[in-house]
């Protein structure tokens, strides 16, 4: 990590940006984005490869803990990928009433699951931490434009994770 110190751009708990040049991860940088997840309100850190919100390619590594919500939601007009790093997790996919029509086991590769997945535009999708960590590759093109995500009316907010929970382990999988 001694090699990525100068390169990082600590946003704050939650974010933290490299210079946009050539930036190795090992597992010390993901110590470090779980060290910076506890410190968050919402336990999550996303270490953004890319130099700003304005880049054309934005990838993150992003660590979240098993406490984490992740209200569902759906991106307008951009293509989401993730790939599973560490940790085990269920990607849910739902219908525009809030159905879900699809559970994904996902695990990082050479185990149980599916290690990626690519979200087309347009699907709301969640994650159901199944460990306590989960760290993953997220791509999406840019530049970010928090108005380009539409979160589901549907399902409770980010700000009260408990709540969050509850409701998602109150859904019914698709049969």
């Amino acid at each position: 990590m001694d090699r990525n110190n100068n390169r990082l751009n600590f946003v704050s708990s939650e974010i933290i940006y490299s210079d946009g040049g050539f930036l190795a991860a090992d597992d010390r940088i993901i110590a470090l984005l779980k060290e910076k997840a506890l410190e968050a309100p919402r336990l999550r850190c996303r270490l953004c490869f890319h130099e700003s919100a304005d880049a054309a390619q934005q990838e993150m590594l992003i660590v979240m803990n098993r406490a984490s919500y992740v209200r569902p939601h759906r991106h307008l007009g951009k293509v989401e990928t993730l790939t599973v790093v560490e940790g085990t997790c269920d990607a849910l996919l739902f219908d525009d009433a809030g159905n879900v029509t699809e559970t994904i086991a996902m695990s990082p590769a050479g185990t149980r699951g599916c290690f990626f997945y690519r979200m087309p535009s347009g699907i709301f999708h969640t994650l159901i931490f199944r460990s306590e960590w989960l760290v993953f590759l997220e791509t999406t093109i840019g530049p970010f434009d928090r108005a380009m995500t539409e979160v589901a009316d549907w399902a409770p907010p980010e700000t009260d994770p408990t709540e969050g929970h509850a409701y998602l382990s109150g859904l019914t999988p698709p049969s």
